[in-house]
This record gives C-alpha cells, structure tokens and sequence, in this order.
C-alpha cells in the first residue's frame, strides 16, 4: 500500500516545502472530535458501542474452543483415581524438587508471565488481608505463600501428598511467613475436600482446573465451601493447549491430565453447581504493546488496544466466578457515606472539667460498602471515631484549631451495617481535665484500612464547652 500512495503522490507532482504548515483534513478534525467526546458522555459511550460492533467478528476466541476426540468427558471422568495419582507421581518423581521449592524464581523465561497472571487473580479476587483464600490445586504452594505473606488466611488444597509437604517446606524456610494466620496444608481424593461449608472467601486457580478430570464435581465443592459473595479466579491455557507438542510429551512422560477448558461448558457446570455468574477477564499479555507517547491519542494507540482484545483468551484466559453478588465492606471499601447526626444534645454542649459527657448519635450507612462492625480487633473493624481540637471558641471562622487527639475515642456500632442500615449509638465523651472550647469531629473509620473522610464521607462537628469548675 505504501509504494501505491508513493507513486500516486509523484505523479500528482506534490512537493515537500518546509516553509509550509499542511495538515490532512482528518488531523484538522481530530481536536474538535476529541473536544465534543470528551464533553459528551452519551456520544462516547455510543463511539465504543460503534467501535465494538465494528471488531465484534473478528473476536474469534470462543468460536476456536473444541475439544479434541482423544479427550473425552466421559471417559476421563471414569479415570479419575488413575489421573490423581498421576498427580501425586508428578511431584514423587520430579527430578528437581528445588526447582518446584523456587518458583516462580526458578522460571526466568516465565518470571513476568507468572506475575502478571498472578496480579490478574489477585485483583480479580478483590483480594484484602484477613481474607480466607482457599488456594486449589496448590501443588507446591508458592502463590499460597504469596497469599500469607499479604496476611490471608490460607488453606493449600491439592491431591498430591508430597506437593503439600513440599509446600509446607516452602513456608518453612521462608523466614517472612505469617505462622500467625495459621495456613493449612489439605490433602483431598480429587471429589471432596475435608473442610466445612462456607469456610473461604476466596479460591485462587493458577494454571490447574484444565487438569482436573471431573470438572463438574469440583465446581460444586467449591460453590459449597466457598462463602455466599465468594469470588474465584483461575488462570487456564487458552483452546488448543492439549494439542501442543510440549504438551504432548507432558503428558506421554507424566501421565497428567492436559485437558481443554471450553468456556461454554464451564459457564453451564458453573450455574448448575450454584454460582450466579462466569465472566472473562479481557486481558493478554503478549500483545501488550509500547506506543510513542507522541502517538497517544493517534492510530498506533488504537491498534494496540484492538490487538490486545483480539488476542484475548488465546494463549492465557482469567475466569472468574461469582457465588451470589459480592459486596464491597470495609476491608476493601468502594463508595463510603457515612450519615452522622447528633440527637441529643443537638447543638453546642456544655461540661465541667473533669466530667464526662453523655451523647446520642445517629448514624447511616449511604453508600456501596457493607461496614464490618463485628471482626474486632482487625483490619476493617468499623467504629465510630472522634476527632479532638482546641479551639479559640469565639466564633469567628477558623480552622478546625489545634490538634490535641486525632484518635480521641472510638465508639463500636451495634452490627455489621449493610447500605441503607440506620443505628443509634450512646456515646460517652471521656473528661478532659483542661478548660476550654473544643471542637469535636465525628468521622467513621475502618481500623487498620483508611478514615471514611479519605473517601470523600461528610464528617459532623459538635462545639465543647469544658468550664473550670463542677457542673
């Protein structure tokens, strides 16, 4: 196409002079176009939905999902036993088990490819410390030593008894692992797992379910131990992977199941074991591409995004599936609105030095976030929280004045408050022994996480009076 539009420009006798500014019609649209979309929602909004239409044949990765004839359900399913202990002859007779206790150190050529897919998961996941991850087909452990070293609690699932004991070996060398969060090492028959309903929040899947041989089963013991707003996230190969020649020798050497995770089927087992949903994370990390910061805005960025969507799902896909809707809550709060209103006494108060104070506050959760007000003593604890300054008191405006204790007290609410929950809340103002006008801030705040007024959450102030003698 170049050599054309060279030889169309010769023969139209254009020339290059430097002395003239010249600009193609379309680069004299381009600003006034960029102008209107970014004033316009409703027009952005209907340019992707035009871009998208424009690129929707060319998404080819669920159209490519097939499952070769060699591999079939059944079948495999009826090997299940045999295909497990293939699992556990994997890691017995692994000539380099150091190898398995470095990674993903021990990958150079895979290094990036490991935390890319990891940093895929985890924010997937919504993932927060305190969680309860439940990592299966863990193998060796290393993301579920990630996991602990972040402050998850963590249970490393896998049919293979020597994988865990390398693992726990893992953790064991490991001078940074939280022993504190007590991780727990369990061995399974491939069906069931020995732990009790609803004791996770979380189940990370890295590069094992296409291993699995009774799909089906495993989706529904996961629904089963994973919490009601539980999420999963899974990194699998994209469609063709079984037929690969290092995947062929994997399986000619080892025995493992190398099998194909087709999306639609996933989706139907998924719903029938009891999630609410299976979605695909759009993501692929070959085709990510530098473009010119020059550039920005122009054709080159376009492409990149386009190539980046095309690739989707070919080589690397990230699923995740969602037991009932999950709900932010206040160890990884979205949109926090906190409602605080004095009742009682309304206004200005009065006290003696020394003497405490009652009040009668009400508060309301306005926003997206559950407040957690039940976790005690941990991150994400939600509390009412008082803000102490002193004051000229003649007022006059003026900021909130000298600082004398930022944390002045801590109120507990009565229950976890979900948005839209109402609670009042008897407080006791502790006696400050100097008089003096004080001004006093009422906030929110998630312990170990942030104050909700760093989210943008109305505070409410009350003026103090402390008088000098008895009230």
């Amino acid at each position: 196409m170049g050599g054309s539009l060279g030889k169309c420009a010769a023969s139209a006798s254009l020339r290059y002079d430097p002395g003239v500014s010249w600009r193609s019609p379309s680069s004299a649209l381009r600003a006034p176009v960029r102008a209107l979309l970014r004033r316009s929602g409703w027009l952005r909004r209907l340019a992707k939905r035009a871009l998208a239409l424009l690129v929707r044949g060319a998404l080819q990765f669920r159209r490519e999902d097939r499952r070769p004839e060699h591999l079939d359900p059944d079948e495999i399913r009826a090997r299940s036993d045999e295909l497990n202990q293939a699992a556990e002859r994997y890691y017995t007779e692994f000539p380099d088990p150091e190898f398995l206790l470095s990674k993903p150190f021990s990958e150079p050529d895979t290094f990036a490819r490991r935390l890319f897919d990891l940093g895929v998961l985890f924010h997937a996941l919504r993932l927060s410390p305190r969680d309860v991850v439940l990592e299966l087909g863990a193998g060796a452990c290393w993301v579920s030593h990630f996991l602990n070293r972040y402050g998850c609690k963590t249970y490393s699932v896998d049919v293979s008894e020597t994988g865990l004991r390398l693992g726990r070996e893992r953790f064991e060398r490991e001078s940074g692992t939280r022993w504190d969060l007590e991780p727990e090492f369990v061995v399974y028959d491939g069906y069931r797992m020995p732990l009790p309903d609803g004791c996770c929040d979380k189940i990370v899947i890295n590069d094992a379910f296409h291993h699995f041989p009774n799909p089906g089963e495993i989706l529904e013991e996961m629904a089963r131990v994973l919490t009601v707003g539980g999420v999963v996230a899974m990194s699998e190969p994209g469609p063709g992977h079984s037929e690969v020649e290092h995947t062929r020798r994997e399986v000619e050497n080892t025995g493992v199941l190398e099998n194909e995770v087709i999306l639609e089927e996933l989706d139907e087992m998924a719903r029938a074991a009891g999630f609410t949903s299976v979605t695909l994370v759009p993501l692929a990390l070959p085709e990510l591409r530098e473009v010119p910061v020059g550039r920005l805005g122009g054709i080159e960025e376009v492409e990149a995004h386009l190539d980046q969507w095309l690739a989707t799902g070919r080589e690397n896909r990230y699923v995740v599936l969602h037991k009932g809707r999950w709900m932010p809550n206040t160890l990884r709060p979205e949109r926090l609105d906190a409602r605080i209103e004095i009742l009682a006494p309304q206004g200005g108060t009065e006290v003696a030095a020394g003497s405490a104070c009652p009040l009668r506050v009400r508060v309301a959760n306005r926003g997206d976030t559950r407040w957690l007000a039940t976790i005690t003593e941990r991150p994400g604890w939600a509390r009412l929280g008082v803000h102490l300054y002193r004051t000229t008191g003649d007022g006059a405006e003026e900021p909130p004045g000298e600082l004398v204790d930022f944390d002045w007290l801590r109120v507990s609410l009565p229950f976890d408050m979900e948005p839209g929950d109402e609670a009042t809340v008897e407080v006791e103002l502790p006696p400050i022994a100097e008089p003096g006008a004080y001004r006093l801030v009422f906030d929110l705040v998630a312990e170990g996480v942030l104050w909700f007024a760093q989210k943008g959450s109305p505070t409410t102030e009350l003026a103090l009076e402390v008088g000098g003698g008895d009230a």
